[in-house]
């Protein structure tokens, strides 16, 4: 299990290096630094946005499992876009697209399930 959690951070870590690299080459360095805290510092802001709208959302209604995980794929994001550089800022801006964020979230619960417990919506009362 954390093998392949390994290898895709060294492969991230790897492709985020030659891309900023290659930004540089072209920008030159302050630029490409500048470039990085702005990406990083609008989207901390997007993702603050977003997820007073996702909370506001979750207390006007009652929320299916997809909605509750909007969350912590909103913090994926948030965590994506302070990493410095433009892959992950790419990744971290994908998420902040709500289809794409939810049709993520439906994903995962159909992938995985509901969580534990999970019955199917039945209620089970148990007394003793």
């Amino acid at each position: 299990m954390c093998a392949p959690l390994l290898f895709g951070a060294i492969g991230l870590l790897a492709v985020e290096l030659l891309v900023m690299i290659e930004v540089g080459a072209r920008l030159g360095g302050v630029p490409t630094v500048v470039l990085v805290f702005l990406t990083a510092a609008v989207g901390i802001a997007a993702v603050r946005g977003q997820g007073l709208a996702v909370l506001d959302r979750l207390r006007r209604e009652l929320p299916a499992d997809a909605d509750l995980l909007e969350g912590p794929i909103l913090a994926v994001a948030a965590a994506m876009l302070v990493l410095p550089g433009f892959v992950t800022d790419s990744l971290g801006f994908a998420l902040l697209i709500p289809p794409l964020r939810r049709r993520l979230a439906h994903y995962i619960v159909d992938r995985w399930g509901g969580g534990p417990g999970d019955d199917g919506g039945n209620v089970i009362v148990i007394r003793r």
